[in-house]
């Protein structure tokens, strides 16, 4: 028996039965971690009312060997991020960032540089400031580029394009640019190559298209759906069809 004390952001939570839950956390240094909230739901009790989603909190679990099923014995408050209840774009931004957490990480795989990613990502969206949908844009890139690099899937991309301006990106082969149309390849413009480039060497490109960014994000979106074999409903909600 281990008891841990971390921070974790909720990204999933179930009714287990009258008073109690069942949640999925995303915790800075535990990675994924599912557990019981026994009398959670109880007004009197230490959950005041219960866990909710997508709510920021320190956390105490008590982690049994044998079993998957951590217990969630503690959990202060310090976070919630009220602007994805009220606001239609930030929700379906920060449900579809959530997704991605659950589906693209093991339990009790550390990843704190995604946490940090998700976290910036739901500040950003989450606390009603003033925002651009191009700012909205440019913040969900970069959690994307996280999670991917974090997962291991970053697009191998590669130099040959020289001179054109339109190549094709194989997402059947990493994520690789090629010469020549496969009957797995997708045509990408060069622009939009280029800010994914941006984004694998750090560098700031000033002179991307608003198009462009959009174009990446959607790139990367459709990318991972064929990484992990599926379109998660909060995608499509999200960008629409992924062509």
């Amino acid at each position: 028996m281990t008891f841990t004390e971390d921070e974790a952001i909720c990204i999933r939570h179930w009714d287990f039965s009258e008073t109690s839950q069942t949640v999925g956390l995303f915790s800075r240094t535990h990675g994924l971690i599912r557990a019981i909230a026994k009398g959670a739901r109880r007004e009197r009790g230490g959950f005041s009312g219960g866990v909710d989603l997508l709510t920021r909190a320190t956390i105490t679990t008590v982690i049994k060997s044998g079993t998957d099923l951590a217990t969630l014995s503690g959990w202060g408050l310090i976070e919630n991020f009220p602007n994805i209840r009220r606001e239609m774009r930030a929700n379906k931004i920060a449900y579809f960032a959530t997704d991605l957490v659950g589906r693209l990480f093991e339990a009790h795989d550390p990843h704190p540089n995604m946490y940090g990613a998700f976290l910036h990502l739901l500040r950003h969206i989450g606390s009603g400031g003033e925002r651009s949908e191009m700012n909205d844009e440019s913040r969900l890139l970069d959690f994307q580029w996280v999670a991917l690099c974090e997962a291991g899937l970053q697009p191998i991309l590669g130099d040959c394009h020289t001179g054109v301006d339109v190549i094709h990106f194989d997402p059947r082969d990493g994520g690789r640019l090629v010469e020549k149309q496969t009957s797995t390849s997708w045509r990408v413009r060069v622009a939009t190559i280029d800010v994914l480039e941006a984004l694998r060497t750090g560098a700031v490109d000033t002179t991307a298209s608003d198009e462009s960014v959009i174009r990446a994000n959607r790139l990367l979106a459709a990318y991972i759906r064929d990484s992990i074999g599926e379109e998660p409903f909060t995608m499509r909600r999200l960008f629409g069809v992924l062509t």
